[in-house]
């Protein structure tokens, strides 16, 4: 199929994807109207198909493509018409490649730092949660669900990725599936996203007197408890102000858990690196291990992500 033809073919596939997409930008199409809108020949098309059957959901391909299976599109429409169907479909908002989907996933991370820096911790709610949970820890998963609001962060982070890649409106939807999609694959899990509100809600925990057994052991080792709560008071004080319903500093990240990230994301010594150097390293390991290249690389990934989320909230205080 010569190459004159292709751009034509793919256009008028992702206007009829898009006139076919709900609010929501779920769409559905068969296969033989995507043979018929791209002007492909038939033998050829379910020819490559068939070459393919180990990379797609094949038995589902073979009766039509919808959002969820989008990427198999993509890669059958690479093998009949040519390379540029990925990026005539990123255009026309309809689908996120990897290299973008990185970007956008770090912009939520970024999003989530920010949030968890600026929010008013509640005390009273976070003593009555330790209360009724028993443990630090339940009672922060239980705080986490009621004020770190995933959803909007993925939304707003999806508006601002769509205007500032020029994408339609589509492509808010679009890139709003691709990070509910890391969260149900377990890439990305709300404790992850908000480590550095966790870490501040345990010192605000440990100020009302709240240390689980486990912690309070961890710390001893470390020796955390000749601080004390002080030292949160302290490094809030310098972060712009602390104290109840105030905005409190981030606790400097326990040695263990410091080192542990910089080993996650490859780098030598305990120094953190800058916020340049931080966002490099995740931006290639990322794009390397993600699950959607490398099937065997989900933990890794998110080790990265949270190992990422860690030394961010130290060396950038007003994401």
């Amino acid at each position: 199929m010569g190459t004159p033809s292709a751009e034509p073919g793919l256009s008028t596939l992702a206007a009829r994807l898009s006139e076919l997409a709900d609010p929501a930008g779920c769409w559905t199409i068969s296969s033989d109207e995507v043979i018929r809108l791209i002007g492909a020949d038939p033998v050829r098309f379910w020819r490559e198909m068939n070459g393919l059957r180990h990379r797609i959901c094949f038995g589902e391909a073979i009766d039509r493509f919808t959002q969820d299976t989008v990427g198999d599109l993509v890669t059958v429409l690479e093998h009949v018409v040519g390379d540029e169907a990925e990026e005539a479909m990123r255009r026309a908002g309809l689908f996120m490649p990897h290299g973008p989907g990185v970007e956008l996933t770090e912009q939520l991370l970024h999003a989530a730092h920010r949030f968890s820096a600026v929010h008013g911790i509640i005390a009273d709610e976070l003593d009555a949660m330790v209360r009724h949970a028993g443990s630090v820890r339940a009672a922060i998963g239980i705080y986490l669900g009621e004020h770190a609001d995933v959803e909007g962060l993925i939304d707003s982070c999806a508006q601002s990725f769509r205007a500032m890649h020029g994408l339609p409106g589509i492509g808010a939807s679009t890139a709003a599936r691709y990070l509910r999609r890391l969260f149900a694959r377990h890439v990305l899990d709300r404790r992850g996203l908000f480590t550095l509100l966790e870490d501040r809600l345990r010192v605000a925990a440990a100020q009302a007197g709240h240390v689980d057994p486990e912690e309070r052991a961890g710390r001893e080792r470390e020796g955390w408890e000749r601080e004390g709560p002080a030292r949160g008071d302290r490094e809030g004080a310098r972060a712009g102000g602390a104290g109840r319903g105030g905005r409190a500093g981030a606790p400097a990240a326990p040695a263990a858990r410091q080192a542990w990230a910089l080993r996650a994301l490859g780098f030598a010594g305990g120094a953190v690196p800058d916020a340049d150097a931080l966002r490099g390293r995740y931006r290639q390991l990322m794009m390397r291990h993600h699950p959607d290249v490398d099937p065997s690389g989900l933990e890794r990934c998110k080790d990265v992500n949270v190992a990422y989320a860690l030394l961010i909230a130290e060396v950038c205080s007003d994401l």
